[in-house]
């Protein structure tokens, strides 16, 4: 008898413009993933609609043209329009994703606490691959397994700053809490400045989760290294001694994750 597959939602509005990789991220990882448009989830039956799925994510983009700031628009959709049932999707602990503006949203929802972020400190949009090491998040499901990755990024707002009365405080809290997940870093695995940090981030992190790890926002795109072929460098070093030994993407560990742990649910 067949499993079946693990159903997601990934979730388009006007200006979110990644959708294509994230389906074909989840397809890969062996997930059923459904797009659609927030004003088909929104309404009198959202309660119903997100029950059907078991994970749900955000792709990158600009949802809405960024205006008020990157992911602002959105993240109101999820506080006002779908405010109790995505409450309870976050609470049964279901896997959510956002990459990109999506972690904007997801951060612009309150997820992540007193975190935010603002636009890149070189002062222009960044597009190139980095290298990532995981920072101790051991409680977040979508990295287990992953001690180091590279990923492309390609953003301009995507400086985390951390808030609060005392942001030293608030840091060390999401440290200690196991909330900073992904942090830039060197091939090496070294803390470092631009350009292997690629917005100034604080402590030079990439990715944060919510306490429970359920809920994992992060500004490198996984969904554009699920296959060996997308790597930078995949036609140098194929076939070279020490070279590219790939059998799929490292990004599709985390859609992977995703899926084995929405699975056991």
């Amino acid at each position: 008898m067949l499993q079946k597959k693990v159903k997601v939602l990934v979730l388009r509005t006007a200006g979110i413009n990644c959708e294509a990789e994230m389906m074909v991220a989840w397809e890969k990882a062996g997930a059923a993933p459904e797009l659609r448009h927030i004003n088909e989830i929104a309404g009198a039956e959202a309660s119903e609609k997100l029950e059907r799925y078991a994970a749900l994510a955000i792709p990158g983009g600009f949802a809405y043209g960024d205006d008020l700031g990157a992911g602002k628009l959105l993240a109101n959709d999820l506080l006002y329009r779908l405010q109790e049932p995505f409450a309870r999707f976050v609470e049964a602990g279901k896997p959510v994703l956002g990459v990109c503006n999506g972690f904007q949203v997801l951060a612009k929802s309150g997820l992540f606490g007193e975190v935010t972020l603002l636009p890149n400190r070189s002062g222009r949009f960044e597009c190139r691959w980095s290298w990532l090491q995981n920072a101790g998040g051991n409680n977040c499901l979508f990295t287990k397994g992953i001690e180091q990755i590279y990923l492309p990024v390609a953003h301009g707002e995507g400086r985390v700053m951390v808030g609060g009365d005392n942001p030293a405080t608030t840091l060390k809290n999401l440290e200690e809490n196991g909330q900073v997940v992904l942090k830039y870093t060197n091939p090496e695995g070294a803390a470092v400045e631009y350009p292997y940090n690629p917005n100034g981030s604080v402590a030079d992190i990439a990715g944060i989760c919510n306490p429970s790890g359920t809920v994992f926002g992060l500004m490198p795109h996984p969904e554009r290294f699920i296959s060996p072929l997308q790597h930078p460098r995949w036609t140098r070093l194929q076939g070279h001694e020490g070279g590219l030994a790939l059998t799929e993407g490292e990004g599709l560990k985390i859609f992977k994750n995703a899926v084995a742990f929405a699975s056991q649910a």
